[in-house]
C-alpha cells in the first residue's frame, strides 16, 4: 500500500480501510505543515493547525471527490482552518496601509545572498494577503494555477492576475529598497 499513490490512498480510506490514513498522513503532512508555517509565522500554530486540518479531512472523508488531487484538497481543509483561527481570535498580523505595505518598511540593500533572500520574504510578507497566498501557492509550494484556484477558492485567472500583480507589486518594492540604499 505506501507505493500507492495518494489519491489511491485516499480512495481506500474513503472506503474503510483505516490504515491508509497513517500513509497519507506521513507523506502529505509535510506540505500541508510548510503551508501551515508560511500561514502562521509560528511552527506551534502550524503544529496546532495541521492536527485540525487532517480532523476536519477525516470528518469531511465523504466529500473528497474520487481521483481529485489530494494536496489541493487538504491545502483547502487547511487554509479554512487557518482563516477560521483568524476569526476566532479577532487579530491581525501587520497593519497595512491602503496600498498594502507595511508603513515603515526597513530600507536595505541586499548585497549577499542572505540579505536578498530576506529582502524578497520581507517583501512577499508586505503583499495583501490574495498575492502572498497566490505567489506562496504556485511558486513556493508547486501547486497548478488550478490547484491553486482550488484552494484559494477561485478561478485559474485569477490566480495568475494575483501572481502577477504581487510580482510587480514586488518589484516595486525590491527597487525602492535598491534606490534608498547608500
Amino acid at each position: 500500500m505506501s507505493e500507492s499513490n495518494l489519491e489511491q490512498l485516499m480512495y481506500a480510506y474513503v472506503h474503510g480501510d483505516a490504515s491508509a490514513f497513517n500513509h497519507i498522513y506521513r507523506r502529505a503532512s509535510p506540505s500541508v505543515f510548510s503551508y501551515l508555517l508560511r500561514l502562521t509565522r509560528t511552527q506551534s500554530q502550524a503544529e496546532d493547525l495541521l492536527q485540525v486540518t487532517f480532523a476536519k479531512a477525516h470528518k469531511a472523508r465523504s466529500s473528497y471527490i474520487p481521483g481529485a488531487p489530494l494536496i489541493p484538497w487538504l491545502l483547502a481543509i487547511a487554509r479554512r482552518a487557518f482563516l477560521d483561527e483568524v476569526r476566532m481570535k479577532k487579530g491581525h498580523f501587520e497593519d497595512l496601509s491602503r496600498d498594502g505595505v507595511l508603513p515603515e518598511q526597513q530600507r536595505v540593500s541586499p548585497a549577499t545572498s542572505e540579505e536578498l533572500s530576506d529582502a524578497l520574504a520581507r517583501a512577499l510578507d508586505a503583499l495583501p494577503e490574495n498575492y502572498r497566498d497566490a505567489i506562496h501557492l504556485t511558486k513556493i509550494t508547486g501547486l497548478s494555477l488550478a490547484e491553486a484556484a482550488d484552494v484559494l477558492e477561485t478561478t485559474s485567472c485569477a490566480v495568475k492576475l494575483r501572481v502577477h500583480r504581487g510580482y510587480n507589486l514586488m518589484r516595486d518594492q525590491l527597487g525602492t529598497l535598491q534606490t534608498a540604499s547608500p
